[in-house]
């Protein structure tokens, strides 16, 4: 380059500028790390040119491409309840994904035989479950926790299975 920097600009909004004496010039685009399986590559090309002493500078605008390694990332499902119920109330059961759910639904299985859907475009799902009501002094508490966990479009998708646990308060 000669007489001044020439002025290169990038489709993706990025300017290169290679400097009087200097024959090429950089620019550095960072690729996010995302939790969901597979990602695109990365695409760029030259859509001006500008400055420097010649006669006819064209830009070569054939686009290039850079192919990107997915690296594995974990995302949890963790379960919630409601902490506590008077006897033949309802608990809710919440599980939470750590980023919304793509692809397909996410579907929790628990301890207690149930399931809970984690639709695409969310990050939470719910399910209900009646306590009884019965003739006798104190009612223990009602645990459950995830059994296992499908779906989506995760790299690693991995279940919390620490059981959650509901207090229930006798009623008279």
């Amino acid at each position: 380059v000669t007489g001044s920097p020439v002025i290169v600009s990038l489709a993706n909004g990025q300017t290169i500028t290679i400097p009087v004496g200097q024959s090429s010039g950089t620019a550095t685009e960072v690729v996010t790390d995302d939790v969901y399986q597979g990602h695109a590559a990365v695409s760029n090309q030259i859509t001006a040119v500008s400055g420097g002493n010649y006669e006819n500078l064209v830009a070569n605008q054939v686009p290039v491409f850079t192919t990107v390694t997915d690296v594995q990332d974990t995302t949890t499902v963790t379960l919630s309840a409601t902490p506590s119920v008077a006897e033949g109330g309802i608990i809710i059961y919440t599980a939470t994904v750590g980023a919304p759910v793509t692809g397909s639904p996410v579907v929790v299985s628990l301890a207690n035989g149930q399931t809970i859907t984690i639709s695409v475009g969310q990050s939470s799902g719910t399910a209900t479950g009646a306590v009884s009501n019965d003739v006798y002094q104190g009612h223990a508490a009602v645990s459950n926790s995830i059994i296992s966990v499908s779906g989506g479009n995760y790299e690693n998708l991995v279940a919390n299975q620490t059981p959650v646990s509901t207090a229930v308060t006798d009623v008279q």
